[in-house]
């Protein structure tokens, strides 16, 4: 009985921060950073005061698909960004994302630089599991990750023996945090739901965090006591041609750059999404929208597109045009045979 009162006061005693950082890559490569948005990022996470600060992936642009990779490039790039992160003044803990980890040099140079792909801590009674969802190459691999792959990998068997093992070893934990760089749980059958969020579940679970871009820059959902939670930021946006050519571009970027700022007290989970350039980026003014959206306002081309804007609409206009066109075609097929019968 008295132990139990002493674990139970003990977890009451606990109280600590932390920041959830995602996607925070800039570019280009070799280096060159995005300095007032990192500036900006530095100035919010510091005026918090996290005790420790989880970055979820994408940290770098990482040479990213060349068919050669410059590695002195690429250390450049981390060498450019943790001098950012150094900024911060607290303890940095990373996972990668797939332009962090995507061939062997770049997965060589993150072990050289900070170890393990997948590890875990202990912070005040609660555990941390940074977990790597990156597609991995096979030793003496040299190609680079598959397309489909991008999106990352859904958790095989020795990754999930890891979590399985971690857990076990922490069975006193009062709170756990997963960490990972995408968002492996955003179909409804990934395979997420049916062989790592059980295993999350079974224990004092309170959030999964990971950071890559998606369909959106923000996402949640929360299932058995669960939240998960996407936030990432977009330091260089797209072009505006493809903002506007291209819907997917466009609701990442009308969404804004978050990250999240968690409070443990006790018991107690607070989770708080809080933004990036809402004021300063420039990117959600009238002006903006307008050269997204109406920048062609009276053209013919607009016109059209007005009345046939999703995907119900252009089917509808479909058949509508193609009943007019098999209407229009029995028609003329109807004149024409008048026409023969009158010369005979």
């Amino acid at each position: 009985m008295a132990i139990g009162a002493a674990l139970m006061l003990a977890a009451l005693a606990q109280s600590f921060t932390f920041a959830v950082l995602g996607h925070t890559r800039g570019g280009p490569d070799d280096g060159m950073l995005p300095t007032a948005r990192y500036e900006e990022l530095v100035r919010e996470v510091r005026s918090a005061q996290p005790d420790f600060v989880v970055l979820t992936g994408d940290l770098v642009y990482g040479d990213f698909q060349s068919p050669q990779v410059d590695r002195a490039a690429v250390l450049r790039d981390w060498e450019a960004v943790d001098a950012v992160f150094a900024k911060l003044g607290v303890p940095v803990h990373r996972v990668p994302g797939n332009h962090d980890l995507w061939e062997s040099v770049t997965r060589d140079l993150w072990i050289e630089r900070y170890g393990a792909l997948q590890e875990s801590f202990e912070y005040e009674g609660s555990l941390f599991l940074l977990l790597n969802s990156c597609w991995m190459p096979a030793a003496g691999d040299a190609s680079h990750c598959p397309p489909k792959y991008i999106r990352g990998v859904q958790l095989d068997e020795a990754r999930r023996d890891f979590l399985s093992k971690e857990l076990a070893a922490y069975p006193q934990s009062s709170h756990v945090f997963a960490f990972l760089g995408h968002v492996l749980w955003w179909e409804e059958d990934a395979a997420w739901w049916s062989e790592v969020h059980p295993l999350l579940a079974k224990s004092p679970t309170r959030a999964v965090f990971s950071g890559d871009l998606g369909p959106w820059k923000f996402s949640h959902q929360r299932r058995d006591g669960i939240d998960y939670l996407q936030t990432s930021c977009e330091f260089v946006p797209a072009p505006l041609e493809m903002q506007r050519n291209r819907e997917s571009i466009r609701a990442l970027s009308e969404q804004l750059d978050t990250w999240a700022f968690v409070t443990v007290d006790g018991p107690s989970i607070d989770i708080d999404v809080r933004t990036l350039g809402a004021l300063e980026s420039g990117s959600f003014s009238p002006e903006k929208y307008r050269a997204v959206h109406e920048f062609d306002a009276d053209t013919f081309e607009r016109k059209v597109f007005r009345r046939m804007d999703n995907p119900t609409r252009l089917t509808d206009w479909l058949w509508k045009l193609g009943i007019a066109a098999a209407c229009g075609g029995a028609l003329i097929g109807a004149a024409a045979v008048w026409i023969l019968r009158r010369r005979r």
